[in-house]
């Protein structure tokens, strides 16, 4: 037995042996609306040099956190083996000594069909994927790192919609949330067994501060190899003399001034987020803070969670679009 098949079952046990609850009143309605999105930042190098963009271009593969060593959650080796230990317990010992290749895939059940996705905690861009691909999920109410005890797979998801229901998730009765309380763990969290290629995505849904880069370039090849659609969603932007202290502390805030100084912006967005990313992984002292690396990377992130909560839909403010690099190869 292949290491996805053991924890799809042993989910389907523990979903089967759940009290049996009523399903919410819109489950039937939300279960055929819904699809699996996952939200990544496409610019991200990985281990190996190559983007995220780049990968899926090269092979059509989307790699776990264990391959890339990037995340934009929780990396496993800065956590000390928490998501390891997570994936022990959910699955039930499957992906124990398993190849990193191997391994699950996260993303989010988008109820509503959000331009933006399920997840956009995550990332500027997602894949949505085709509804083939949810037999092969498991799914569960709350982000991983919460340990949720509410679980299912597709055919015995009514607890994970009733729990759900239970917390009022507007997104069951066809309903949204601001920017802000979309960045919470109350989300249905899917975990996507037996590997994740580009013929399992139906479009590739991106931010257009990639337009005309290599980005852009890298996420065309994919789809036109495999089929999918390439689409652009409205877009993050926000200035950085509007980043509030009080939400994700100072540290972030300075160093999204440091990041405009640097770039000569501003007006913060995904593709510059990028570029400071590799400018820091490549110099860590030249920013506000320690000097350290993993800690000037999870300011980082929190800038981006400024731009997810705060900043969708104002692409086109002035200097947003101002400057972007070149397609390349």
């Amino acid at each position: 037995m292949s290491a996805a098949h053991a924890a799809l079952e042993h989910v389907r046990r523990l979903a089967e042996a759940s009290a049996p609850l009523d399903p919410a009143p819109a489950a039937e309605a939300a279960r055929a609306r819904a699809h699996v999105t996952v939200t990544f930042h496409p610019d991200r190098p990985g281990r190996d040099g190559r983007t995220a963009a780049e990968g899926l271009a090269h092979d059509g593969r989307y790699r776990t956190q264990f391959e890339t060593g990037t995340s934009s959650g929780g990396l496993d080796h800065v956590m000390r083996g928490a998501r390891s230990g997570w994936e022990h317990v959910m699955f039930g010992g499957a992906y124990d000594g398993a190849p990193p290749a191997d391994r699950p895939r996260y993303g989010g059940l988008d109820l509503l069909g959000h331009p933006d996705g399920a997840c956009p905690r995550f990332g500027s861009t997602h894949l949505r994927l085709r509804r083939e691909v949810l037999t092969r999920c498991t799914f569960s109410w709350g982000d991983s790192v919460t340990q949720p005890s509410v679980v299912g797979t597709w055919d015995r998801l009514d607890a994970v919609l009733a729990a759900a229901a239970s917390a009022g998730a507007p997104e069951l009765e066809g309903c949204s949330r601001s920017g802000a309380d979309r960045l919470g763990g109350d989300i249905i969290e899917v975990q996507i067994h037996g590997g994740l290629r580009m013929s399992d995505v139906e479009a590739v849904v991106s931010d257009p501060a990639y337009r005309g880069t290599a980005v852009e370039h890298h996420l065309a090849r994919a789809c036109e190899r495999d089929g999918a659609t390439l689409a652009w969603h409205d877009g993050y932007a926000l200035p950085v003399a509007s980043l509030d202290e009080e939400f994700r502390g100072p540290e972030p805030v300075a160093l999204a001034r440091a990041v405009c100084d640097r770039f000569g912006h501003e007006v913060i967005d995904p593709e510059m987020l990028g570029r400071a990313a590799v400018a820091i992984a490549a110099d860590p002292t030249g920013w506000p803070g320690p000097g350290d690396v993993v800690e000037t990377l999870q300011h980082l992130k929190y800038v981006w969670h400024h731009l997810a909560a705060f900043g969708y839909g104002s692409s086109e403010l002035p200097e947003a679009r101002a400057a972007q690099p070149s397609v390349s190869g």
